[in-house]
């Protein structure tokens, strides 16, 4: 049990740093980001120097992980990969908040997409053979792709052997379980096809 003189420092300790925060300048704020990402770099060797997180990331097991330039990653986004999984996202790729990615084979992530909070993105589901509880079961995994200028929106649900093609857009909280064709608007669980966007709209 903490005693009375260690409680009272620590109360006096804590004052102080709510002071500081609350009257930090924007820079002073800005350093946990900085710690953060440079934790996240030196879990991904190779990471571009560009890259930002924006609070604590997880990193889970043995795969390859690979990032371009620019990227953009999310408090509590978490990057699972088993030993032949390979997460790999390219230039300016933007990762909101709490979004999972995890691959037992491959989840390829193009070139400005946009990625909404709280995205589920596996490219792996467990057997489902009768006669053995499922959680013992084998994964089968297929690749997922992502294209170039893609905005996913929050909460959506990506599915194992997707393609999203470029400058696809789909709708928030959708499940998407089949391929989606470029320069479309997708939404739904399972995700349709809404319509093609045009020149001058969203």
């Amino acid at each position: 049990m903490e005693s009375p003189i260690k409680q009272h420092l620590r109360n006096i300790s804590l004052g102080v740093l709510s002071r500081l925060i609350r009257f930090a300048s924007p820079t002073s704020l800005a350093l946990p980001r900085h710690l953060y990402t440079a934790r996240f770099m030196a879990r991904i060797p190779g990471t571009d120097p560009s890259t930002q997180c924006d609070g604590p990331v997880r990193v889970i097991g043995t795969g390859r992980i690979a990032l371009g330039k620019g990227c953009r990653i999310g408090r509590e986004c978490e990057f699972t990969t088993e030993e032949t999984g390979k997460i790999i996202l390219e230039d300016n790729v933007r990762i909101n908040r709490g979004t999972t990615l995890a691959s037992y084979a491959q989840v390829r992530i193009g070139t400005f997409a946009i990625i909404g909070e709280f995205t589920s993105i596996r490219d792996a589901n467990h057997g489902t053979e009768m006669g053995t509880p499922m959680r013992l079961q084998p994964h089968t995994a297929t690749p997922i792709t992502i294209g170039r200028d893609v905005w996913i929106g929050r909460g959506c649900c990506i599915l194992p052997g997707v393609t999203i093609g470029d400058g696809a857009i789909i709708g928030a909280n959708s499940v998407v379980t089949k391929d989606i064709p470029p320069h479309t608007l997708a939404a739904g669980a399972p995700a349709t096809v809404l319509r093609e966007r045009q020149k001058g709209s969203p």
